[in-house]
Parts: structure tokens; sequence; C-alpha cells
């Protein structure tokens, strides 16, 4: 269903357009208060015959601005009154200039007077409708004066600036009304992306609070370490996922069968990422705890069988083309204790064994758990004889598809197997889980050591 852009309410558009107006209106009243009092400097050299006069209005005006400046907060006064009534001070004070003095002077002032206006314009936020009134009381203060003080004909008095100015103020109130409609527009823009960004990260804590909840129940899935006493002895694990869930996961189950300890031992790799992979090893570890619930094991290859079949029917996959090839890959090792023997199953993961320095490698069966093309047979069965401190490694691809170094590559199979070799005869574990942990930066891997 389409929505429609959330708007932000004329409020909160009032109430941005107030601070801009704050500020702009602020620096233009500190701007001119000083610039009215270096002006009155130069009115000594460019009129002087009326310099104690202009001096004497600059100084009432000035006092105006300050006033206006100093009680806005008290009177809680709106921003755009603020700069409004020091602007009908300008207007007075030019208006008195402008018709006290003779044609050269006048063009002197004019440029003072235009910069009223375009100053106004750049600055000023208020309505377009206070800059038509103020642009009528100057049309009418200017006339008045003209008749009551200028010593110019009318001729004189628009030939040498008053025309010009009178374009230059109509020209301010197009450019006021054009900013502050532009300035609207931008604050509405403005208001709805951030209204926006609210509403996707208000949606984006519920995603990831949901998705941190749901590690919860992935963790609690998962082997608790410290109660597998025998493994913690042997060997540790290493786990970080990607994402908050993972769709990798390790396995573990201590059972006896005829007065014989077996240790089961898997790593899992789902397709996918996150919470899609997440489902799937939740529903590969229940499948591998509802296979091994009874007091017969069977061995790893027969077990990677049933959990092919259990996969395949809970996703109902048939084989038909367009359908999902949603499934995992596995590692499986049966590990007895008298004698020491290894019994291993792959779904297109393998295992490494590390003897006395050497590296060798039972390859899991090219084929992964669920639906695939090819031809679908029975998992290998492999065994291995084991001696004392042979370390023996199940892990997913996450370790050697990490890209990294200056060149951003991968770390690669080879490479991955150099550091196992080169890492397997390090003692206590606790070393071993250190130098591991800060060699890389792990990406959805883990591996029994």
């Amino acid at each position: 269903m389409h929505k429609h852009p959330i708007s932000p309410s004329p409020e909160e558009v009032e109430s941005e357009l107030r601070k801009i107006a704050r500020i702009n209106h602020d620096l233009v009243i500190r701007v001119v208060t000083v610039l009215n009092i270096l002006f009155s400097i130069s009115d000594y050299f460019t009129a002087p015959a009326f310099w104690l006069h202009f001096l004497l209005v600059r100084i009432t005006i000035t006092l105006i601005f300050f006033l206006v400046y100093f009680f806005q907060d008290r009177l809680s006064m709106h921003p755009q009154w603020t700069l409004y009534i020091a602007y009908w001070g300008c207007i007075i004070e030019n208006a008195y200039m402008y018709n006290v003095i003779d044609a050269i002077t006048l063009q002197k002032f004019t440029f003072a007077f235009i910069a009223t206006y375009i100053g106004a314009g750049m600055f000023a936020v208020w309505n377009y409708r206070l800059s038509i009134w103020a642009i009528v009381f100057s049309i009418v203060l200017n006339a008045l004066l003209f008749s009551m003080l200028s010593p110019l004909t009318i001729e004189e008095y628009l030939a040498n600036g008053a025309f010009l100015t009178l374009m230059v103020s109509i020209f301010s109130i197009v450019l006021i009304h054009s900013r502050v409609s532009n300035m609207i527009r931008e604050i509405q823009y403005r208001l709805q992306l951030a209204q926006a960004n609210e509403a996707i990260a208000s949606q984006n804590k519920n995603i990831v609070d949901s998705i941190t909840y749901a590690k919860r129940i992935q963790d609690a899935m998962l082997p608790d370490e410290a109660n597998a006493s025998w493994f913690n002895n042997k060997g540790f694990i290493f786990f970080k996922p990607k994402d908050i869930v993972s769709g990798d996961f390790f396995w573990f189950k201590p059972s006896q069968h005829n007065n014989e300890n077996i240790y089961q031992l898997a790593v899992g790799d789902c397709t996918g990422h996150g919470v899609p992979g997440a489902l799937m090893s939740i529903l590969a570890i229940s499948s591998l705890e509802e296979m091994n619930s009874g007091d017969s094991i069977q061995q790893p290859h027969l077990i990677l069988n049933r959990l092919k079949t259990k996969i395949t029917d809970s996703l109902k996959q048939r084989g038909e083309i367009g359908e999902q090839k949603d499934g995992l890959d596995l590692a499986l090792i049966h590990v007895k204790t008298d004698p020491l023997k290894l019994e291993f199953a792959g779904a297109q993961l393998s295992a490494i064994m590390i003897r006395n320095g050497e590296l060798m490698e039972i390859k899991g069966d090219r084929m992964p758990i669920g639906i695939h093309w090819g031809e679908q047979s029975s998992f290998t069965l492999q065994q291995r004889d084991v001696q004392t401190g042979d370390w023996i490694y199940l892990f997913s691809d996450g370790f050697q598809d990490q890209i990294g170094g200056k060149e951003a590559k991968k770390y690669l199979s080879k490479r991955f197997r150099n550091f196992l070799i080169s890492i397997h005869a390090f003692s206590p574990i606790q070393t071993l889980y250190k130098r591991l942990t800060f060699c890389m930066n792990f990406n959805n891997e883990f591996s029994f050591f």
C-alpha cells in the first residue's frame, strides 16, 4: 500500500523559521549598529554642514536598534519584528538625510540607501507584505519630507538617486519573498527528512531488537561449552557471526553406546547469512538433536543421509525447476576413545588432521544437505586412527574467505592450512585461542580445535 510522505506541521515549520530569523536578524542588528556609528564619522567629510544633525539622528536610531535587540526576549517579540522595527528606523534616518542635502551629496548617500534595501533582501526573514508596507511608508515619508525640506526640484531629486533607490526597494520585495519561500521549502524538506530518518531509526531498532532476541534463542540451541568437560580439556571453539545471528553453527553431543564413549562434533554452514541462515541453522540443530535422542547412535554418513531427507522434507523440496535450493554444508565426526578412532562424513565440508606437523585433509562429499542437481547418492563414511597429540579441525569457509590486507585479497585455503600448521603445537589452549582471535577479523567462521 502506498504511503504519503510525512508532512511537517505548520507549527514545526514556523518554529524552524523563527530560529533562522533570530540568527539572521540578530546578526544584522549588531552589524548595522556598529556601521551606523562608523558612518557618523564619514558624515563629517561627506556632509559637514549637516554633520551634527545627522549625528543626532544616527544616535537616536542606533539607540532604537539597541533597545529592540535588548528587550526582544523580555517582550516575547517575534524575530521578524526585531529587524522590522530597526528597518523602519533606517528608513526614517535615510529619508531625513536624503531630503536635506544637495544633489552632489545625494548621489553619495544613494548607495547607503540602496544598501539598506539590498541588505534587507539578503538577510530579512519576514512576510513579503511587511516589505510592501515598508516601501509604501518609505515613499510617503520621502514625499512628505521632500515637500518640506528638500532644496532640489523633483527632476533633480529623481535624477540623482531617488528613482534608482525606488527601483531597488521594489526589487527587494521580490528578493525577500523569493528567499523566504525557498527557505520555507528547504525547512519542510529538512523536517520531512528528519522525520523519515526517525521513522527508519525506529523501525531499524525494532528489527535489531527482534534479531537480538532471536540470537538468544539461537545461542540457547548451541552447545554449552561449560558443561562439555571432555571437550573443554581437548580443544576449543571459535564462533564469530558476521551478523547478530548466524547461518553457521557448531554442535556437540557426548554419548555412550555399548559401554563405549562416543563424542559427536559437527560444524554446519547454512545457505544465507543473518536471519535466513539462522532459521536454517535452528532447523539443522533441532534435526540433529532429534536424530540422536535415542540410545542407538548411527554412523556419521547415515546421520547425514537422514538429515538430508529431513531437510528436504521440511523445506518441501521436490527438485522442480526454479525451486529454492536452500540447505547446508556439514562436517560431522565421531570420536571414539577406546581405542582412539575417528569416523567422518562431510557434505561439502572437510576435516583437517595435523600429526607431527604434517597436514592431512579428510575430504567430504561434493553434495550438500538439501536438494541439488546431480546424482543423489549416500554420503561416504571415512575412518581414521587417532594418536595422542593429533589435532582435528572442523571449520566452515568463513576463515579462508576473509578479505583483507593492502590488496584486499581473500585469505584462501592454502594460507589457512599453513596457519593451522603454524599454531598446532602451541600450548596451552588459551594461547591458541588468543592467537587465532587476533590474527584476523573473522566473518561467520568457527572451528573446533
